[in-house]
């Protein structure tokens, strides 16, 4: 069913205006192109997110995908507190496993146990001289990567 024109110019955003181009002008509300668009960038950041596999190991390890929990609950940190997590998920950080691939440091093993190299998935999940630290702030003494991604971003920043 057809709208006779003077109906759907009332649906315009800008009713004081005239509408510029051809007849018949169709409104269209701002509200649903912002919607649009914001889905349009989450399928993005998704598929992007999904097509860097091979490059982005350690990130993909513990961190899902693309969460809009997870970016609100990200905006509430500090920078310290942000460049600690990223740096922990992502293992671009402080840690001597980067370290020593940057030609920094000559040994890559873990300052703790000094067993294993020191790599997000060391600390977080396997170390066992942290062992007592995971249980009291993750609530387990030995985690798998799953556990760390359910974990959400607050679990992180005890350790």
């Amino acid at each position: 069913m057809f709208l006779p024109i003077c109906l759907i110019r009332s649906y315009s955003i800008c009713t004081t205006s005239q509408p510029l181009g051809p007849e018949p002008a169709l409104g269209v509300y701002r509200r649903d192109l912002q919607m649009r668009l914001g889905r349009w960038l989450v399928n993005q950041h998704g598929a992007q997110w999904r097509g860097l596999c091979d490059t982005q190991r350690q990130a993909h390890e513990f961190i899902s995908g693309p969460s809009l929990g997870t970016r609100a609950k990200f905006m509430t940190f500090n920078r310290t507190q942000s460049r600690a997590v990223t740096g922990l998920l992502t293992g671009r950080n402080t840690l001597r496993r980067h370290l020593y691939l940057l030609g920094l440091l000559d040994s890559p093993l873990c300052r703790k146990c000094g067993v294993e190299e020191e790599t997000p998935a060391h600390i977080l999940c396997e170390c066992e001289a942290l062992a007592s630290l995971r249980h009291a702030y993750l609530g387990s003494f030995f985690l798998e990567p799953e556990d760390i991604r359910s974990l959400g971003l607050g679990g992180h920043l005890e350790l």
